[in-house]
């Protein structure tokens, strides 16, 4: 006869046997792309290829070649996109919807990578960090780009609210759009306008299969362009080079900007109305053209400026996207060419009618600033000393605001009922969800010259 003890512990061994793989084997995450060399090393060192689809877990390292890329969306929802030449390793996952132990504790060994936090972030911000060689990171928000330099630094850009940079130095504050470069673990992290570059992934084609034809093998047969002659070579090798400097443009229509250019002392500003067409490079507006007034076209001109001097909230397909920067030089046309100095401008969604009408009624709206271009007056660059935004949604909205600069201050004021708005120095919208930002673009002489820059803020 067998014990009843005995039996007891048999039975809690069986349930513990079928609990414990669960446990340290939980899944962590998902490939949701996958291009180039892609590699997952497990706990136990082995190396395994990852492709879209495939099981990440905690423990697990992703390694991209100098041709790969991978995105990975984790059970809490939140992203992390993996740049070439990158080692990512999920040192503690663990998303069982308790605060207290929910985990994402992961480190970035080398390379580049943009994150979207999920829950976890959002449940408990304490659990969710980002460690590096240099420094650990630290959620006030939901969104940053963090990367290495060839110089062994670190850059890191808050991309959406806010983030923490710590390392033995102290630890320093970023809000969305602002950046710091970390050279080292004792030295204090220096706030730059120079961002990690993480680019986009470059747009693959699926192979075409020819109907329901198969090869010699039995698989289905993928049509293949046909053997070029020496010409036709030349040529798409020149096509290759050609595209492979020039930026990667996406063009869009659902964007409004408002911006502002000097010629001979004089502004000339340009708020698009509905259907414009505007083409960014990453987040940088490249040029725009706004079919509802006479087809005016703005568009960059001479020396271009970096796409990393270019500020923005999210990237340029996000809902809530704002971006603000600046052209040295630029030109409109309507339908004569009229060369224009230091462009400033804003670009974002324009919050919906709807969700801006149901906040009419609510009272004072009071923002806080965001971002900025350097004013420039003459030619000349400044700085933006402070600059407020509020907002009286009453019967509509009665918008005031005050800029102060290196070159001289003023006020304004505006009132309307669309995202649009205009006063006698500035012009501008609301962007986002429920008007969550504000940008402008500002014009004004004091006597000593045209003073004009551009100005983010946010609810």
């Amino acid at each position: 006869m067998k014990h009843p003890f005995q039996l007891k512990n048999v039975a809690l061994l069986m349930v513990l046997a079928v609990a414990w793989p669960l446990q340290v084997q939980a899944l962590a995450g998902i490939a949701q792309f996958t291009a180039g060399e892609v590699n997952v090393r497990q706990a136990d060192g082995r190396i395994t290829a990852l492709a879209k689809g495939g099981n990440i877990d905690s423990g697990h390292a992703i390694v991209t070649g100098g041709d790969g890329r991978a995105q990975v969306r984790f059970t809490d929802g939140g992203l992390v996109s993996l740049q070439p030449n990158t080692e990512f390793r999920i040192a503690s996952y663990v998303d069982q919807n308790n605060p207290r132990e929910d985990r994402f504790l992961v480190d970035l060994l080398r390379g580049s990578m943009r994150a979207i936090t999920g829950l976890i972030g959002k449940r408990n911000r304490d659990n969710y960090k980002l460690t590096t060689t240099t420094a650990t990171i630290g959620i006030r928000g939901s969104g940053f780009k963090v990367g290495y330099n060839p110089d062994g630094s670190l850059g890191i850009t808050s991309e959406l609210d806010k983030i923490e940079v710590c390392n033995q130095s102290g630890c320093i504050g970023l809000v969305a759009g602002e950046s710091v470069k970390v050279l080292d673990n004792v030295t204090p992290p220096v706030r730059t306008s120079e961002q990690p570059k993480v680019a986009t992934p470059d747009t693959r084609k699926e192979p075409v299969v020819a109907g329901d034809k198969v090869d010699d093998a039995g698989k289905a047969k993928i049509v293949t362009e046909k053997a070029a002659t020496t010409t036709t070579t030349t040529t798409t090798t020149t096509t290759t080079n050609t595209t492979t400097t020039q930026p990667v443009e996406r063009t869009f229509t659902d964007i409004k900007v408002a911006t502002v250019g000097v010629n001979s002392g004089s502004p000339h500003t340009l708020s698009t109305g509905a259907g414009a067409t505007t083409v960014f490079s990453d987040n940088k507006l490249l040029k725009l053209q706004d079919t509802s007034a006479n087809t005016p076209k703005w568009s960059e001109a001479g020396t271009a400026q970096p796409v990393t001097s270019f500020k923005s909230v999210g990237n340029v397909s996000d809902a809530n996207f704002i971006g603000w920067g600046m052209w040295t030089t630029g030109q409109k046309e309507d339908p004569s060419v009229l060369s224009l100095a230091n462009v400033h401008y804003v670009a974002g969604r324009p919050t919906a009618q709807a969700e801006l009408s149901s906040l009419f009624y609510t009272g004072v709206a009071n923002y806080t600033l965001l971002g900025n271009t350097a004013p420039t007056q003459n030619g000349v660059a400044g700085t933006l000393n402070s600059a407020t935004f509020s907002v009286n949604f009453q019967t509509g909205y009665a918008i005031t605001v005050a800029i102060n600069t290196s070159f001289g201050n003023f006020t304004d004021s505006a009132s309307g009922s669309t995202p649009s708005f205009n006063g006698t120095y500035i012009q501008g919208m609301f962007v986002g969800t429920n008007a969550a930002y504000a940008g402008l673009t500002y014009a004004r002489n004091p006597g000593a010259g045209m003073i004009t820059g551009a100005v983010v803020f946010k609810k």
